[in-house]
C-alpha cells in the first residue's frame, strides 16, 4: 500500500530540523521583531548626516545589526512556515516579516542618493578608511550603481513597492503549494496514490509507460486548469522585474539582473549560443536512454525514467549521508566535521509530510548556522540532493567567516560548490566500482544531470528571456502566448521526442520563474563545478585549498573574481565549452559501455 504522509505534527522531532537554533519561541521571535522595528526608526535619523564620517560609519554598523536581524526572522518564519504551508500562524509571520522588511528600505532608502550627492571623491576616500573595511564592498558598489540611483524621494516610492513587487512569489507559493491539489492515479501495485510535487518524479521514473503517463497527465492537466491564474500572476512578476529595471536606468530586465553581480550580457548570451550547439549531443543522450528503455517512441513523460543497468544505490537517509561524507573525504577533515555536525545537530529536515514546501534548498542565518529542507527517498538522486544541498551549506558555513556585510556570496556562485559536491560523489562512486553496470549508470546519473542543469536551466533562461523581451515590447503575456513559447523550446531542445501537447503547460510549475534570470546560473554553476572538481581530482591538495580560499571569500570579491581563487575565469566563454566537451566525451563512454 502507498505510504500515507504524516501531518507536521505527528513527525518524530528527532526527524526534523531544530529551527529553536534561532528563537526558541515565537515569543522570543515578537522580541527581536520588536527590537528590529524600533532599528527602523532609529536608522531614519541618520537622513542628513551621512556626510558626516563617524555618522556614517555608525549608521553602517547599525543597519548592519538590523540586516542580521532581518534575516534572523525572516529566516525563521519562513522556514517554520515552509514545514507546513497551510500553518496560519506562520503566515502570519512571514507576512508580518516581509512587512517590516518594507518598512526598513523605505527607512534607508535616502542613504544611497545621499551618499552619492556628497562632495566629489568623498565615497571614494571613505572606502580607503581602514574603519570601514567591513564595509568596502558596499561602499564599491555602490560608487558603480551610481548612474542608476534615484533622488531620495523616487528611491523611497521604489523602496515602498516592496510589498506589491514581492506578491506574485507569494501567491503563487500559496496556490502550488497549499492551495493546489492533484488527481490520484493508480501505481505500479495497483494502489490509489495522489499526485503531490514530491512524489511526481519518482512516478515519471516508474517503469510502467502507464503511471508515467497518468502522473504527466494529471499534474499539466492541474495546471492546465489555473490557465487564467497562473499567467496572470507571473505576468505581474515580470512587470515588477520591468519596473525595477526602468526605475533603475537599465536597458533591459535582463541587464538590471545581472548588474548587481557585475556580469556582462555576453556570458548569458554566450551560454545560450554554446548550449544550442550542442543540442544534438542532448538528442543523441535522449535516443540512446530510449533504446537501453526499449522505448520505441520517446514522449516527453520518459525523459526521467532511467535505464535498467544492473546498479543502484538505495539506502536509508542516515546511510546515504554517511557515504556522501566518505565520498567528500578528499575536500578535508575540516569540511567533513561540519557535514556530521550538521546531522548530528538536526540541520535538516529531511523527510516529507503533509504541507511541506515542495523541493529542497540550503538556507541559514548569520547568527547561527545553515538549514536545509528536503524530502528524501532512498536513490541516488535524493543521495545527490544530499551533497548538493549540503554543498550550498558548506560554502554558507565558510563564507560566515568573513564579516557580515561581506558574507553573502552571489547567486552567480551559489550553485558551484553544490554541483562540485555532486560531481565528486559520482565519480568517487564511478573509482569505487568499474564494473560496467555501474559505470553506466553512473555515467548516466551524471550526464543526465548535465540534461537538467545545463540543458535544462538554459532552457529555461531562454524562455525568462523571451518572457520578458515580449512584455518589453508591449506584448501580452497570456497562457496562448507563453505556451507558444515553452512549446517551440521544447521542440527545439527534444526535437526527437514525440510532441505531448500538455508540456506547453510545464513552465507553469517552475517557482524559479519568480526570481527573474536566476536560472542560468545553475548551468554556469555546474559548468564551473566541472572544472574545480577535476582539478580537485587531479591535483588534491593544492586544488582543495584553492577551492577553499574561494568557499571562505563569500560577499568579499565581486561573483568572477571570487572564482578565480578557484583557477576558474568565467568571463571566459572557455568554461561553459569545456563542460560542454566533457558532456560530449561521456556521452561517447556511456554509448560504448551500454553498447547502444
Amino acid at each position: 500500500m502507498a505510504e500515507k504522509l504524516l501531518k507536521r505534527c505527528e513527525v518524530p522531532v528527532e526527524k526534523t530540523w531544530r529551527l529553536e537554533d534561532i528563537y526558541e519561541t515565537n515569543e522570543a521571535w515578537d522580541a527581536d521583531y520588536a527590537k528590529l522595528s524600533e532599528q527602523v526608526d532609529a536608522l531614519k535619523t541618520y537622513e542628513g548626516k551621512l556626510t558626516d564620517r563617524a555618522k556614517l560609519l555608525e549608521y553602517c554598523n547599525l543597519s548592519t545589526d538590523a540586516e542580521q536581524r532581518l534575516g534572523s526572522l525572516y529566516g525563521y518564519a519562513r522556514m517554520r512556515r515552509d514545514e507546513d504551508n497551510a500553518n496560519p500562524v506562520y503566515q502570519a509571520l512571514v507576512a508580518r516579516i516581509q512587512a517590516l522588511a518594507t518598512r526598513l528600505s523605505t527607512a534607508v532608502s535616502f542613504v544611497g542618493p545621499e551618499l552619492l550627492a556628497a562632495p566629489e571623491g568623498y565615497l571614494e576616500s571613505v572606502r580607503a578608511n581602514p574603519d570601514f573595511s567591513d564595509y568596502d564592498m558596499y561602499l564599491d558598489d555602490l560608487i558603480r550603481h551610481r548612474p542608476h540611483t534615484l533622488s531620495a524621494a523616487e528611491e523611497k516610492l521604489v523602496a515602498m513597492a516592496g510589498d506589491v513587487a514581492s506578491a506574485p512569489s507569494t501567491i503563487y507559493d500559496m496556490l502550488t503549494d497549499a492551495d493546489m491539489r492533484f488527481p490520484e492515479i493508480t501505481d505500479e501495485a495497483g494502489d490509489k496514490l495522489r499526485v503531490t510535487h514530491a512524489n511526481y518524479i519518482p512516478l515519471v521514473m516508474s517503469r510502467d509507460a502507464r503511471v508515467r503517463k497518468d502522473a504527466f497527465d494529471a499534474l499539466y492537466t492541474t495546471y492546465r486548469s489555473f490557465s487564467s491564474t497562473i499567467p496572470a500572476v507571473y505576468a505581474a512578476s515580470v512587470q515588477a522585474d520591468l519596473f525595477r529595471a526602468r526605475a533603475g536606468k537599465h536597458a533591459s530586465a535582463l541587464a538590471a539582473s545581472l548588474f548587481p553581480d557585475s556580469i556582462p550580457e555576453s556570458v548569458y548570451n554566450n551560454l545560450i549560443l554554446a548550449v544550442n550547439e550542442h543540442l544534438p549531443s542532448l538528442q543523441k543522450f535522449v535516443q540512446t536512454n530510449a533504446k537501453l528503455n526499449g522505448i520505441d517512441e520517446m514522449h516527453f513523460y520518459d525523459l526521467y525514467l532511467a535505464p535498467e543497468l544492473g546498479f543502484d544505490v538505495k539506502l536509508p537517509f542516515n546511510e546515504a549521508y554517511d557515504l556522501v561524507i566518505d565520498c567528500l573525504k578528499v575536500l578535508g577533515e575540516d569540511y567533513c566535521d561540519v557535514l556530521r555536525r550538521a546531522r548530528d545537530e538536526r540541520w535538516i529536515d529531511p523527510f516529507e509530510n503533509e504541507g511541506k514546501s515542495s523541493g529542497a534548498y540550503s538556507w541559514g542565518t548569520y547568527a547561527t548556522h545553515p538549514y536545509v529542507l528536503m524530502s528524501y527517498k532512498p536513490d541516488l538522486d535524493h543521495l545527490q540532493t544530499i551533497a548538493h544541498e549540503m554543498g550550498h551549506s558548506l560554502h554558507t558555513w565558510y563564507s560566515n567567516t568573513q564579516p557580515f556585510p561581506k558574507s553573502d556570496y552571489s547567486l552567480f556562485v551559489a550553485e558551484v560548490a553544490s554541483t562540485v559536491n555532486e560531481v565528486l560523489v559520482l565519480m568517487e562512486l564511478m573509482d569505487r566500482h568499474p564494473e560496467d553496470s555501474a559505470q553506466a549508470y553512473l555515467l548516466y546519473s551524471l550526464l543526465d544531470s548535465f540534461r537538467g542543469t545545463v540543458f535544462r536551466q538554459t532552457m529555461f533562461a531562454e524562455f525568462e528571456k523571451s518572457s520578458h523581451e515580449m512584455a518589453e515590447r508591449g506584448g501580452a503575456l497570456t497562457v496562448e502566448s507563453l505556451n507558444a513559447v515553452y512549446a517551440d523550446l521544447n521542440k527545439k531542445y527534444y526535437a526527437n521526442l514525440a510532441y505531448d501537447e500538455l508540456i506547453a503547460y510545464e513552465w507553469m510549475r517552475i517557482p524559479h520563474f519568480y526570481r527573474a534570470f536566476y536560472v542560468y546560473k545553475y548551468a554556469t554553476g555546474f559548468s564551473a563545478a566541472m572544472a574545480i572538481a577535476g582539478m580537485i581530482r587531479c591535483e588534491g591538495a593544492p586544488a582543495v585549498e584553492r577551492y577553499k580560499r574561494f568557499l571562505h571569500a563569500g560577499g568579499s570579491l565581486y561573483p568572477i573574481d571570487a572564482l578565480k581563487l578557484a583557477g576558474i575565469d568565467m568571463s571566459s566563454p572557455e568554461p561553459v565549452r569545456s563542460a560542454l566537451n566533457e558532456f560530449d566525451a561521456l556521452l561517447e563512454k556511456y554509448i560504448a559501455v551500454t553498447g547502444k
